[in-house]
């Protein structure tokens, strides 16, 4: 068992330190790393979904950030401070404390998580530094888990959707409600999830015009079939229903490439993103079971029920992509495009940061030479997906964005000299 163990892991070991991708990824630091190894663990091998992925990922990078800044004292601790001995290895602190961070959380997987930690830690000269430093994440990783005992995790919390007019209720194929217990776990930068309700208004009554159009631009641009999208719009709408975490974090590892950012610098962008990222998505979903709008499944499908006369009911019509089981207003995404947009452009001072992005689900990849580029092409394949109306991914954008701006101007901010 210890040998098809082991073997399992050096089949994806590339050159980069510990790296649980294919030997052609791209790398540059322990933390990026670790992200990338994070990604594995959270998405491909723990299935976690969309909507919760971004709580383990910012579990696990704020351990890193705090790690590496306990030794360079360059940045506001996050959560963490312990006291570490001069000239210890930042490299070494932060892949003792994603390791331990992720074995806290997947136990299942602490076989793997060892082996990926030792090989990271052979990279890293054996000395006084190296000891110091992997016991400075030990110490920062402990602290953190504690931190976070409690906090709500995939809560047994259970919703019941109605049906009418307006109401979600799941559509085909019929997932039940997914991560109900999000609005009511404890947020990384706020106190509740309701704090940032008031930032999203009401979606639109069903009697109006805004309604109408939200409606009718998804009938016929989201529809599986006889739809008026091109095929590259097609291609959008394809290419974002790929796990978000898992094309989110492969672009941050491409950015710290790209910026050739250190270990410290990487660790603060990773952890940045994450916590505002997931933050962002406890709001969202705090609004979208307080709200509870439909789908434009069920809207479509019961047209003839919503008193508006510019609508009208297709008993046939289905989605281009599956929809996920939780209520449609505002879009995940949005909120998810908008907290990404506004921490990257926050961390290198400009919306004109080039990103690249790939797709499980295409097979292609797709470049935006600045943020606001992918925020727009998100919001539109959430139509040309047929998952969501434009109103309620404009409204993730604004939601998402509040709350990055509120992440990075009161954390992760330089101290003062």
């Amino acid at each position: 068992m210890i040998g098809m163990k082991f073997s399992f892991v050096s089949r994806f070991i590339s050159v980069c330190v510990g790296l649980l991708v294919p030997a052609s990824a791209l790398c540059q630091n322990v933390a990026a790393d670790w992200n990338a190894i994070g990604r594995n663990t959270i998405v491909i091998v723990g299935q976690k979904p969309p909507s919760s992925s971004g709580i383990f990922f910012a579990y696990e990078t704020v351990a890193m950030y705090d790690a590496a800044n306990s030794i360079q004292r360059r940045y506001r601790p996050f959560a963490v401070s312990v006291d570490a001995p001069k000239g210890a290895s930042v490299d070494a602190a932060v892949v003792a404390a994603a390791h331990d961070v992720l074995v806290h959380y997947f136990q299942g997987q602490q076989g793997v998580l060892d082996a990926l930690e030792a090989n990271s830690l052979s990279q890293i000269a054996d000395s006084q530094a190296k000891t110091d430093g992997i016991a400075v994440g030990q110490a920062v990783a402990q602290r953190w888990n504690d931190l976070r005992a409690g906090d709500g995790l995939e809560a047994p919390i259970q919703y019941v959707w109605g049906h009418g007019p307006g109401i979600w209720e799941p559509v085909p194929p019929f997932p039940p409600p997914v991560t109900p217990w999000l609005p009511y776990f404890k947020p990384f930068t706020y106190a509740h999830g309701s704090d940032f309700r008031s930032q999203v208004p009401p979606p639109p009554a069903l009697n109006s015009a805004i309604w109408a159009l939200d409606f009718n631009l998804t009938k016929y641009y989201g529809a599986l079939d006889d739809s008026l999208r091109t095929p590259k719009e097609t291609e959008i709408g394809q290419f974002w229903s790929d796990h978000p975490l898992a094309q989110y974090s492969s672009a941050i590892g491409r950015l710290i490439a790209d910026h050739k950012l250190s270990t410290m610098q990487s660790a603060r962008l990773l952890a940045m993103t994450y916590v505002s990222y997931e933050d962002a998505l406890i709001a969202c979903f705090d609004a979208k079971y307080h709200y509870a709008f439909w789908r434009p499944y069920t809207a479509i499908h019961d047209a003839d029920t919503d008193g508006n006369p510019f609508t009208t009911p297709d008993p046939n019509w289905t989605p281009l992509v599956v929809t996920p089981g939780h209520p449609e207003y505002p879009a995940a995404h949005g909120c998810a495009a908008g907290s990404f947009a506004v921490t990257i452009a926050q961390f290198f001072h400009s919306d004109a940061v080039p990103t690249h992005f790939s797709s499980a689900v295409t097979g292609t990849t797709h470049d935006f030479p600045k943020l606001s580029d992918e925020v727009q092409e998100v919001d539109l394949a959430r139509i040309y997906g047929g998952m969501h109306y434009l109103t309620s991914v404009l409204e993730g954008n604004v939601l998402g964005e509040a709350v990055a701006r509120h992440v990075v101007s009161k954390y992760f901010q330089p101290l003062e000299r």
